[in-house]
């Protein structure tokens, strides 16, 4: 299992323009990681986001290997790398935050996004460190993009693992049913006698046999809670979690399009077998803006949490290329 130990934990409120801005609050973690050489020249923040369905430690295995990667590399000995890791309103422990009255009628992806940039401005991110990069999975990388389309320059760079996009919206005939996903998750089982029988239970399902060890441990380990009659249960209510998939018919189709107005590089780590790269949109994409880049990974959606190490150097790549961008600009002022 691996976990990072957080040096602060916080409680923030949600963006005060979105849906339940007067009730909700999310969780965020810090984690801190001291250059090498001190002191230190300057301090890179790094936003992790998680996608639907999982929590911020299933990300933490990733993060590990991308902090062993940068701490291997010698421009990186004296600049401070601070992770910080959080869950969407109501996954994670930002469900049991919002325990009670976690659902919000008409919440959808762009409120998610504006959580995303709550996180970068509550946290006081862009005053603290010289760059702030964005790192995120799933819906947490369409809610980036969003979120930097929204608020440009919220981030100095954000890198996107399989984003959800779509070319266009669904026909309205087709919106009043539910996303397939959705329908088999509201038939999952959510509760169980103990951690250990849940881990049991769901190492013999082959979706999570997919999954390295280590993330399954985190899965099972942070993203149940301990409930009062004695039995372990999702964090994440299983009916939040199927409208997270449901209310995104225009998220979807934004993120991908806003990608021509970026205004920070942009690096879209596409999977090979995910229902969400068709070749269409992997050409949009690559097309979309000079500051856009793409690649596509042999993995399948849940590469993050299956092969984690196929996406260190995609990702150590993009840094340097945010901070060799960012030097160049300084150096032209």
């Amino acid at each position: 299992m691996t976990r990072l130990t957080p040096d602060q934990v916080n409680a923030i409120p949600v963006h005060p323009a979105s849906q339940g801005f007067d009730t909700h609050h999310l969780a965020v973690e810090k984690y801190s990681f001291q250059a090498a050489i001190q002191p230190a020249t300057s301090s890179i923040a790094f936003v992790w986001s998680h996608g639907t369905s999982f929590h911020k430690e299933m990300l933490h295995p990733l993060m590990k290997r991308v902090l062993d990667a940068l701490r291997s590399l010698p421009q990186y000995e004296q600049i401070d790398l601070v992770f910080y890791g959080w869950d969407s309103r109501n996954h994670g422990d930002s469900a049991r935050l919002n325990d009670g009255h976690v659902n919000t009628p008409g919440y959808t992806w762009f409120d998610h996004g504006m959580d995303t940039q709550q996180v970068v401005k509550a946290m006081g991110l862009r005053e603290k460190h010289n760059k702030v990069i964005g790192i995120a999975h799933s819906v947490g990388g369409t809610a980036m993009l969003l979120a930097e389309f929204m608020h440009p320059g919220t981030f100095d760079g954000v890198c996107l693992i399989d984003p959800v996009m779509n070319i266009k919206p669904r026909e309205q005939k087709k919106r009043g049913e539910r996303f397939p996903l959705s329908a088999a998750i509201l038939k999952r089982r959510d509760t169980w006698e103990s951690r250990e029988a849940c881990l049991q239970s769901l190492s013999k399902r082959p979706y999570w046999q997919k999954f390295l060890p280590g993330v399954l441990d985190n899965y099972v380990n942070y993203g149940l809670y301990d409930a009062p009659d004695g039995t372990v249960k999702l964090k994440c209510p299983k009916e939040e979690e199927a409208l997270t998939y449901d209310c995104g018919t225009y998220g979807s189709v934004a993120s991908l399009h806003s990608l021509r107005g970026m205004v920070v590089p942009v690096h879209v780590i596409h999977a090979s077998r995910s229902t969400f790269a068709s070749k269409e949109i992997i050409q949009q994409v690559k097309t979309s803006s000079p500051l856009v880049t793409n690649t596509v990974v042999e993995a399948s959606h849940l590469v993050p949490g299956e092969n984690p190490d196929i996406l260190v150097p995609e990702i150590l790549s993009f840094v340097n290329r945010v901070v060799v961008a960012s030097t160049n600009h300084r150096s032209k002022l």
